[in-house]
């Protein structure tokens, strides 16, 4: 199994698959996770450390007892150490990688080392895109494990990666050569951030990659092609097939139940469904708003189903005062309101 085109640096081709398609950890997947340079020998790595490493490079997934890590001298290594041998073991406890995911969040992410947690989300994301051609739906896979930025511009939203934004402010967005233009006192020549539309898109994303900017705005394919992986997200998952659709607004005198895939966004929700008012400025927070139905409304939970007839599940995706946008595909499934939740 190759990298996708247009996700060349996954890990995915590091899992391994179980006879229902769930994904698995392999030994080459634990090596390039202890491959980061948080966990990297440097020069000054201590006797202990270096045993450390040298076991675990010839047994990844086997125990590691806790003297072997409290016996390295160097603070920061040890804190690295246990923070991702914690987040080893309990991917390790289960039995694939989605429930391992999914116990992350049940149980909270303490304690372990979150910057794992995207990758892993981006891992699951390319399995569930696997056989998908739509370059817009990858780029707003994107969502779910990077942080964007939000820019109103000329009647749209448009998202740009927040890393490759910080990058270009810093440099220029020309890397190392930019950054010591810049501390000469001059100027780069500003590199463009390109946006994607449904007649570039598949060539610009497979060239410029998370440079790519992503229109979002309702009636069009950028906030569809989102629609389309949250729905395959909640399948993949849950076995629970569900229509999700852009939405102008909110209009339901029967609001049941909403979610926000964001925290901004919850605490927007939240003040509406209460009957509360928002200020302009914190309504145009918000980047999109979803209609979320089931298609079999036997799956959701009892009280919403009530009459015949089932409710739908409103959501949002909102940034921060400063346009950050940090989406959270956990609130997709621990608040989703299913019947087995009941």
């Amino acid at each position: 199994m190759t990298t996708h085109r247009w996700w060349p640096e996954s890990l995915h081709p590091l899992v391994g698959r179980n006879a229902a398609g769930r994904l698995l950890v392999t030994e080459a997947l634990l090596r390039c996770w202890m491959s980061r340079p948080e966990l990297a020998l440097v020069d000054d790595s201590c006797v202990a450390e270096r045993a450390l490493v040298a076991s675990l490079d010839a047994a990844p997934a086997r125990i590691v007892e806790h003297g072997e890590i409290a016996a390295i001298k160097d603070e920061d290594a040890r804190d690295n150490w246990f923070a991702y041998v914690a987040f080893r073991d309990r991917v390790l406890a289960q039995p694939d990688l989605e429930s391992a995911w999914l116990e992350l969040f049940l149980d909270g992410l303490s304690g372990i080392a979150p910057l794992f947690v995207p990758q892993l989300t981006e891992i699951i994301l390319h399995a569930l895109l696997e056989d998908c051609d739509d370059p817009l739906m990858w780029r707003a896979a994107e969502l779910f494990f990077r942080n964007q930025r939000a820019t109103p511009q000329s009647g749209r939203v448009l998202m740009a990666d927040a890393e490759v934004l910080g990058d270009y402010a810093e440099t220029g967005g020309f890397g190392n050569i930019g950054r010591l233009i810049l501390q000469a006192g001059a100027a780069p020549r500003a590199a463009n951030l390109d946006v994607l539309d449904p007649a570039n898109a598949a060539d610009l994303y497979a060239r410029v990659g998370r440079r790519a900017v992503l229109p979002l705005n309702v009636g069009q394919p950028g906030l569809d092609a989102l629609c389309r992986v949250m729905e395959r997200w909640i399948a993949h998952f849950y076995g629970c097939a569900v229509r999700i659709a852009p939405q102008k607004d909110i209009h339901d005198d029967r609001w049941a139940w909403h979610i926000g895939l964001d925290r901004e966004a919850m605490d927007l929700l939240n003040t509406l469904y209460e009957g509360g008012e928002l200020a302009p400025d914190r309504m145009a927070r918000i980047i999109a708003l979803f209609r979320l139905d089931f298609v079999d409304p036997q799956e959701m939970r009892a009280e919403l189903r009530r009459d015949g007839e089932a409710r739908p599940v409103w959501m949002a995706l909102a940034m921060d005062e400063a346009g950050l946008v940090q989406m959270k595909p956990q609130n997709l499934l621990l608040n989703l309101p299913l019947a087995a939740a009941n």
